[in-house]
């Protein structure tokens, strides 16, 4: 028998994870294969950040998409909730008891206790958006806001009214003399702005890191400021004093750019040093040192901030303060200078009328909306009787496991999750919906490390009972009766459609290379020094400093067994995703990571089972030991992605009391109590 072969197609592709990356890449694909119809994908070599590699979390897409545990066909809850125990059912019988549901609903109670919740799962635009038309139809409530890096978005728009100010490839520019990268793992996070990072290394670039743990990047740094979590504003402080003690601050620049700069200099005429330095955790030399760079490179220097440092009660404020040393040095608006947070900002002119067409807003009324982080206790209230769940995973995400997790398991809450394996939060849904990939659905996305566009042009599913999230929502809106044409419009024209709306140079860029690029490498941002305030001034007037006095005596713990928790994501796993390609990591998230010298305080050993509480949650773990951490703080991985029985999950831990800005989750905001293990545990 001869084998046929087809020829392959291949197929621009965009990773739609919530990351820095955003790889753009070519899929090799056989639309004839009966299940492995994506062969390989491959990373674009020519863009830029891309660069033709792929973070190590998720090098294999083909191993993930055809994977023999993904949800293939409709499930219908058979067991109590808490469990992943389902019956498979057709895809129209699921259509038929959701449709059902719903009119009983609508009937018994008002359309807004049908709840939405989304989030950034698949960051597509059509993907994030599209289901919004149904919501709108029908009258639902949706969430808003986020639970990553909104504070710190929050607390620099108050000063500079956007929070994107720097192309990032200036991290390559030959006029960046010293990049300081704080709170930032990029070794582990973000790999391909640690590439460009090591390419300016190469060329004598000075690199100074600021952390709570010592991560490789560290290792390869000039100077390493080893600092205790949530004490970044002090350092700012201390090193703000010395700027002007020195007078190495940009008088010309503050005068002309800079409302209200005076206040900052009021603010840190006095500091006290020695406690500064005894509750930020660094010696003066290293201190020191750090402002010496910041003197001998004044205009030279680039500032890179990560997520991590924002997820504090006060994380926006913090992300504010260290803009400060960059408005005082005169480093914004020029080549080699500026400070890299997110930079989606950029990307607002162009992507809003673009998501005012995807969700068809100018043609429904508006939603009422619930805050991301307040999930748990809105569903607790009672108030919601369906709850709909797509491009999200809360019952790991979200803080305050305990209290979500109750909420989730009334029996008076049905719940359909959209997903395209089982994982926490489909222990508790009614209904499971079979999803396709990012890779098998047609979407356009916005990077928010990088400022611009890719697409991706989805390959064929060989599984006929999954469907996109707008697919389902569309069919769902026809089986409920709506035959706006808005429902008529296939995800394929949406896509079309978007990209027709965007100018000219961009369509070109696109259709020729599959993405587009904002800037080009020598772009300055703001070199006009013109900013979206109400007077076009940076905005600086204060109190800068005074917050978190409370906070900190709570984190700086005099008992032994009393530690500050932090939880960043494993470097094997994205948030709650990839668990299934990444599985022989599953272990160390049963473990908590202290210092030996903590582990040896306790009088415990690593491998001992402890005890971990606080007023949330009490769970068993394995005590292992990470020397890169500070002593009095422990780490638990986030991002446990697993159908295991086992409830551990970090965020049993976490608070849900909001970051005061941009009402983000303040993760890094509790502690905890590690206990020697009791005989009724073990």
């Amino acid at each position: 028998m001869i084998e046929m072969t087809y020829p392959n197609k291949d197929r621009v592709g965009t990773c739609t994870k919530d990351c820095y990356g955003s790889c753009v890449f070519k899929g090799i694909w056989n639309d004839e294969a009966l299940e492995q119809k994506l062969l390989s994908a491959q990373p674009l070599k020519e863009h830029p950040f891309t660069n033709g590699f792929f973070c190590p979390k998720y090098k294999k897409r083909e191993s993930l998409l055809y994977h023999q545990k993904r949800v293939k066909t409709p499930l219908l809850r058979i067991g109590a909730k808490s469990e992943n125990n389902f019956e498979k059912i057709t895809l129209e019988k699921a259509f038929e008891i959701i449709t059902k549901k719903l009119i009983e609903i609508q009937k018994k109670s008002e359309s807004t206790s049908i709840l939405g919740a989304f989030y950034t799962g698949n960051c597509g635009l059509i993907s994030q958006y599209a289901p919004l038309r149904f919501f709108r139809e029908i009258g639902a409530t949706i969430t808003n806001g986020g639970i990553c890096n909104e504070g710190g978005c929050a607390g620099l728009t108050e000063l500079f009214g956007t929070y994107s100010t720097t192309n990032p490839f200036q991290l390559i520019n030959p006029s960046t003399r010293l990049i300081v990268i704080w709170g930032s793992n990029l070794s582990e996070t973000n790999n391909h702005a640690y590439y460009l990072v090591k390419q300016a290394l190469k060329r004598g670039t000075k690199v100074v890191v600021i952390d709570s743990r010592r991560t490789p990047i560290a290792k390869k740094a000039d100077l390493f400021l080893h600092i205790f979590p949530g004490t970044d504003h002090l350092l700012v402080k201390m090193v703000l004093n010395k700027l002007v003690a020195n007078k190495i601050y940009d008088e010309l620049f503050l005068n002309d750019n800079v409302d209200s700069y005076s206040s900052i200099f009021l603010e840190v005429a006095k500091v006290e040093k020695v406690k500064l330095l005894e509750q930020i955790g660094i010696k003066i030399q290293t201190f020191q040192n750090f402002v010496d760079f910041l003197f001998k490179f004044k205009h030279q220097t680039l500032f890179n901030i990560g997520y991590g440092v924002q997820k504090d009660f006060h994380g926006g404020r913090i992300v504010k303060s260290i803009a400060l040393i960059q408005i005082l040095l005169g480093n914004i608006g020029k080549p080699g200078t500026g400070l890299i947070y997110s930079q989606s900002d950029f990307l607002k002119p162009l992507l809003q009328p673009l998501q005012d067409y995807i969700t068809s807003i100018k043609k429904r009324p508006k939603m009422k909306e619930i805050p991301i982080i307040e999930l748990g206790s809105a569903l607790l209230s009672g108030t919601y009787k369906m709850l709909i769940v797509y491009n999200f995973n809360p019952a790991s995400s979200l803080p305050n496991q305990n209290l979500l997790r109750t909420a989730l398991m009334n029996d008076d809450l049905f719940i359909i999750v959209l997903d395209m394996f089982l994982n926490e939060t489909t222990k508790y849904a009614n209904i499971v919906i079979p999803a396709k990939f990012d890779l098998e659905s047609h979407d356009i996305i916005s990077p928010f490390y990088i400022p611009g566009l890719s697409i991706n042009i989805g390959g064929p599913c060989p599984y006929q009972d999954c469907v996109s999230n707008y697919e389902f929502f569309q069919q769902l809106a026809l089986k409920m009766g709506y035959d706006d044409k808005v429902f008529q419009e296939s995800e394929e024209s949406i896509f079309k459609n978007c990209l027709k709306m965007l100018p000219l140079k961009i369509q070109e860029s696109i259709d020729k290379l599959g993405y587009y690029l904002l800037f080009d490498f020598d772009s300055v941002p703001f070199n006009n020094l013109k900013f979206p305030t109400s007077n076009n001034q940076i905005q600086a007037k204060g109190p800068h400093f005074k917050f978190g006095e409370n906070e900190l005596k709570r984190k700086f713990s005099n008992k032994i067994n009393e530690f500050l928790l932090i939880s960043p994501s494993h470097f094997y796993f994205l948030h709650s995703q990839l668990g299934q390609v990444n599985i022989r990591y599953l272990d160390e998230f049963s473990k908590i990571f202290l210092t030996p010298e903590d582990i040896e305080a306790l009088g415990l050993k690593t491998g001992d089972k402890v005890l971990v509480s606080n007023e949330y949650y009490t769970g068993v773990y394995i005590l292992a030991e990470l020397p890169i951490l500070k002593h009095g703080t422990a780490l638990i991985y986030s991002g446990l992605s697993s159908t295991l029985k086992e409830n551990l999950n970090v965020n049993h831990f976490t608070p849900d009391k909001p970051e005061e800005l941009g009402f983000s989750g303040a993760y890094n905001s509790t502690l905890v109590k590690i206990t020697e293990i009791k005989s009724k545990y073990t």
